[in-house]
């Protein structure tokens, strides 16, 4: 008999432990070339998000195939002996890793319930230095994104599913609040005039957009939940700039303008060139603006 033949533990022998390894390391290579034979075909068809899932999907079932069949048939182990000490096993590690197992789960949850996906620009709370970022990668333990300033942001699943998650890119569009101080309240009608006609030549802001914009105000109207606020796509006077008295002090006023924006992402750059626009038009016009 040879020493590979020779039964190590129970009727392990080193033959079956390279066999298994092998499989193993085999099944890994597969999997790889899966997954980018996936994504190189399917990334356009039918979007980078579906597509990753899909071989990630993949990935998995091939690696999990090839441990059951190495277990069972290449080192002839008992698999329900094996859950079962792994289960005894498993109460003491789960006291001592209950955050992991928490991320793990949650990991699992995001890619079944999909409150969040690769390429969305998302807020995740409570830690408002997150800001907001893009989705660039979903695994197993942490969600990745990138902020407006190039900085990877790593956020546990845990958190993504118990806190909360602001999804502008799911939402389509999104509120701005810009405040305006003026002098008097009794240029309030012109002032509202000048201010809409400002935020209709911004092709920008809703709801007199691009023939782009308009196309993806469209499709976002397909929805459901957007249809039960907003009405139908024919009548977007629901998105029109919209202007408030806040507040009056003396001889000056308040006034918040709400406009909606549909890239959220270019909020701040939006906001900056159309207050530049309404600056210019106000002095044009003999109207005093006021500081805060």
């Amino acid at each position: 008999m040879s020493w590979l033949d020779t039964p190590i533990i129970d009727n392990v022998t080193p033959m079956a432990i390279g066999l298994f390894l092998l499989l193993i390391t085999l099944s890994v290579i597969v999997a790889r070339i899966g997954n980018a034979i996936i994504r190189k075909y399917l990334d356009e068809p039918v979007g980078k998000r579906l597509s990753k899932g899909v071989a990630r999907a993949f990935q998995y079932v091939v690696v999990l195939t090839a441990l059951t069949v190495g277990f069972s048939s290449v080192l002839k182990l008992d698999l329900s002996a094996i859950f079962l000490s792994l289960g005894i096993a498993g109460i003491a590690v789960a006291f001592a890793s209950q955050q992991i197992i928490q991320n793990a789960i949650a990991g699992i949850l995001i890619s079944i319930v999909r409150p969040i996906q690769l390429e969305d620009w998302v807020e995740v709370g409570p830690i408002p230095l997150n800001g907001m970022g893009r989705v660039k990668d979903i695994t197993l333990m942490n969600t990745v994104l990138r902020d407006l300033d190039g900085r990877i942001v790593t956020v546990p699943n845990a958190q993504i599913m118990n806190g909360k998650v602001i999804n502008h890119s799911r939402g389509g569009f999104t509120a701005v609040t810009v405040p305006i101080w003026i002098a008097s309240v009794s240029d309030l009608e012109r002032i509202t005039r000048i201010v809409r006609e400002e935020a209709d030549r911004d092709p920008n802001i809703l709801p007199k957009v691009s023939d782009e914009g308009r196309r993806t105000v469209t499709k976002l109207f397909e929805r459901h939940y957007v249809r039960s606020i907003f009405g139908t796509a024919s009548n977007l006077h629901s998105l029109s700039p919209e202007i408030y008295l806040a507040e009056v002090q003396g001889s000056r006023a308040k006034l918040n303008v709400r406009l909606w924006i549909l890239e959220p992402f270019r909020r701040d750059e939006i906001v900056s060139s159309f207050l530049k626009r309404l600056t210019a038009r106000f002095e044009a016009e003999g109207i005093e603006l006021r500081d805060p």
